[in-house]
C-alpha cells in the first residue's frame, strides 16, 4: 500500500481508504454487521488505514466492532454528522449528542477527522455560527483532531 500525508495534518494515510457509506454500506444489507466488520478487517490487512464513516450510514457500530482491540494509532478514523435530520435542524447540543453517539458506536474516545456532513449554503450560517463553536469545545476535549 502507498501512503501520503493528509493535507497539513501530518497524518500518514493510505492512498486508498474504506468508506462505510454508498449503496452497499460495507455489505450490511447482504451479510449483516459481522460481514461489514470482516470487510473492515480485510481492508486493514491490505494496508488501508483510513476508515470513513457517517452517522447516517448506519455502519459505525460494525466498524467499532471491527476495530476493537486494534491499536488506535494504527488507523485513521473519520466520521460526520448532518445538521438536519428528518427535516429538523439540529440544535448544537443535539448535533454534539449525535457525535458522542458516534464515538460510542465506534468504540473510541476520538476520531481523527470529523466533518459536518452535507453542508450547503442554506445551512452554512447555522453550522458556522451555532454548531462550530460547540464542536470546537469538543475538539479541545480531545474528541477529534
Amino acid at each position: 500500500m502507498q501512503y501520503t500525508t493528509l493535507g497539513r495534518t501530518g497524518l500518514k494515510v493510505s492512498v486508498a481508504g474504506l468508506g462505510g457509506g454508498g449503496s452497499s454500506r460495507l455489505g450490511i444489507g447482504r451479510g449483516g454487521k459481522a460481514h461489514a466488520s470482516n470487510m473492515v478487517r480485510a481492508a486493514l490487512d491490505l494496508g488501508i488505514n483510513l476508515i470513513d464513516n457517517a452517522r447516517g450510514y448506519g455502519t459505525e457500530e460494525a466498524v467499532g466492532d471491527a476495530l476493537f482491540g486494534i491499536p488506535r494509532d494504527t488507523y485513521l478514523l473519520t466520521t460526520k454528522h448532518l445538521t438536519i435530520v428528518d427535516g429538523k435542524t439540529l440544535t448544537p447540543d443535539e448535533f454534539v449528542a449525535g457525535f458522542n453517539q458516534s464515538l460510542r458506536e465506534l468504540r473510541t474516545d476520538y476520531v481523527d477527522v470529523f466533518y459536518i456532513h452535507g453542508l450547503n449554503l442554506a445551512r452554512w450560517d447555522h453550522a458556522i455560527n451555532d454548531v462550530l463553536p460547540v464542536l470546537l469545545r469538543e475538539k479541545e476535549k480531545g474528541k477529534f483532531r
